[in-house]
């Protein structure tokens, strides 16, 4: 059986995939994330357009670190949107009620919070993998493209250089 019976000669991220599909178990509402991360799947293999394992795994990389950044700045708005709970609970009847609601819309968290502190390392964290797998995936890919570019003048080399020693046995012989 030849290799290209049993490798085909794409990877198909949603399918293969294992990383990204561990994310969206991790997902408060499991079935509306997953529909989103399917989707940017499918936009991502059409893109990239895998061709093998290895290529397939940096893609299930990125994957995996976009849509844990999905899932972090979700659980940031939601922790802003407790905190703006909780000022507007502790102001009721207060005229500035909604100037501090609002001050507290529209800024950061506070860089004193720890949970932010954390939230901004690990969202650095996941750019710093989403960079560099965008670089070797790239990488590969350019080496990939060199490698089939270089291909049919090597097999025209070897196939003239055979010819050549045909030719030569057949002068000498």
């Amino acid at each position: 059986m030849s290799q290209e019976a049993i490798a085909p000669n794409s990877w198909s991220l949603l399918d293969q995939g294992l990383l990204w599909k561990e994310v969206v178990k991790s997902a408060a509402d499991q079935e509306s994330f997953r529909k989103r991360a399917e989707e940017f799947v499918k936009q991502l293999q059409q893109a990239v357009k895998p061709k093998d394992a290895l290529e397939g795994l940096l893609l299930d990389r990125l994957a995996s670190g976009y849509l844990r950044k999905v899932l972090l700045i979700e659980t940031e708005a939601k922790y802003k949107d407790y905190r703006r709970g909780t000022v507007r609970n502790a102001m009721k009847g207060s005229p500035s009620v909604e100037i501090a609601v609002f001050a507290l819309a529209t800024s950061t968290l506070a860089p004193s919070d720890s949970i932010f502190e954390g939230m901004m390392a690990y969202e650095s964290s996941l750019d710093r993998g989403f960079h560099r797998d965008t670089l070797l995936l790239l990488q590969l890919q350019q080496m990939s493209a060199q490698r089939a570019a270089l291909s049919p003048r090597k097999q025209a080399q070897s196939a003239s250089k055979t010819e050549g020693e045909v030719i030569e046995k057949v002068a000498i012989g």
